[in-house]
């Protein structure tokens, strides 16, 4: 077992590395993997994640031992081999957290929306029967000031009533209505807040 090469060693080593001698390669893992570790784990958030770098370096590197081509020394390949899965890691695992945030972000915000589109259309509901409540009379002149529009003396005029009499009928169903809504609200802020 080597625990240091010096670099006529090294340069013998990866001859037999390449050649794909076995030996060779559990050489260079027992020299060079724990300190490839230490190396990522100070750079990383977490022991595992560092040995799960190394672990594919070495994989690789067996691997594609036939075509490796280093001109540097061994040691010098294999750090800065693993300075780039270090930072690819990073890269990955902040592209995984951005996303993560956005998607958590959306997923508020959808759900927000739904919940006040559900509170709108409760809402709705709720002054649709309120205004059931009015008699016939109220319910159409309220629903021809607010659902179409139209000015007190427009919806006199189209009814064959007078304006003061229009206008009493508006006064009536608003305050009837804002009663009701009074009420409302009291429910929908309990129904938030519990």
């Amino acid at each position: 077992m080597l625990v240091h090469i010096n670099s006529s060693d090294e340069k013998k080593l990866l001859q037999r590395l390449i050649s794909g001698e076995e030996t060779a390669f559990a050489d260079v893992y027992t020299c060079y993997a724990p300190l490839l570790i230490s190396y990522a784990a100070a750079r990383l958030s977490s022991l595992e994640e560092a040995r799960d770098i190394i672990q594919d370096l070495f994989v690789y590197l067996w691997d594609e031992r036939k075509y490796l081509n280093i001109n540097t020394s061994l040691r010098s390949y294999l750090f800065a081999a693993a300075r780039y899965r270090i930072i690819d890691h990073i890269r990955q695992q902040l592209t995984r957290r951005e996303y993560a945030a956005w998607a958590k972000k959306l997923i508020e915000r959808v759900a927000a929306d739904m919940e006040e589109e559900i509170a709108i259309k409760y809402l709705h509901h709720t002054l649709e029967h309120a205004i059931e409540d009015l008699p016939s009379r109220t319910q159409e002149i309220y629903r021809l000031s607010r659902y179409r529009h139209l000015a007190v003396k427009e919806i006199a005029r189209e009814l064959g009533l007078s304006e003061q009499t229009v206008k009493n009928q508006l006064t009536t169903a608003l305050s009837y209505l804002r009663l009701s809504w009074d009420k409302l609200t009291l429910l929908l802020l309990t129904w938030l807040f519990l």
